[in-house]
């Protein structure tokens, strides 16, 4: 029976000498990653978590990171994607993941991930103002206007957003609307030329 148990103790501890190894060996490693950030040393960033890579979320988060700063934004959505599917309901990798695709010129993409995340979280600013953009530049006015409004509805005073809906309104024929909206973004910013140009094309 005490020969039963030594085995098993000693099993236990053959496998949990690499995970207790590896924890310090990853929190080294960021660290280390974390110094050559500081120093803008992209590559010397890169190294430590490449020589411990195991494809965890926080590996996976930090490389997308580093890489895009490093402006290798192919890698950087890479592992970023990696990150997205290893946490689906986690925000942090998805607004990661915009970064790239934004240097990569990938709009479709873009909003598709900006769509992901207002499916978690409908009323989250950042995604429902950079969506209406999109549209907006489209010239898809209607569906601009809808993301602004959920931007302006819990931002009331907020200028990027007041202008934005105001310009989405005035190009689907809500004049009134826009008047206001204009009207409101010169409180805001007083003298605003694009306000202004706003309300003389109201006349």
């Amino acid at each position: 029976m005490d020969l039963v148990k030594l085995t098993f103790a000693t099993a236990a501890l053959v496998y949990a000498t690499p995970a207790a190894a590896q924890a310090p060996d990853q929190a080294a490693a960021f660290a280390t990653s974390y110094t050559a950030e500081a120093k803008a040393d992209y590559a010397d960033a890169i190294a430590p978590i490449k020589a411990i890579y195991t494809g965890t979320y926080e590996q996976n988060l930090r490389l997308g990171w580093l890489y895009f700063l490093a402006k290798n934004y192919t890698a950087a959505a890479a592992h970023y994607q990696k990150a997205v599917e290893q946490r689906p309901y986690a925000l942090e990798p998805k607004f990661g993941l915009i970064k790239p695709l934004n240097a990569l010129g990938q709009i479709e993409q873009m909003l598709s991930t900006y769509e992901s995340i207002l499916k978690i979280d409908p009323q989250n600013t950042q995604a429902n103002y950079w969506t209406g953009v999109i549209y907006l530049n489209r010239k898809t006015y209607t569906q601009a206007a809808h993301y602004f409004e959920r931007v302006v509805n819990l931002y009331p005073f907020d200028y990027d957003s007041t202008l934005s809906l105001a310009w989405s309104y005035l190009n689907i024929g809500k004049k009134a609307e826009a008047r206001a909206l204009y009207t409101k973004a010169l409180l805001i910013r007083p003298g605003d030329a694009a306000a202004t140009a706003g309300l003389k094309r109201l006349q």
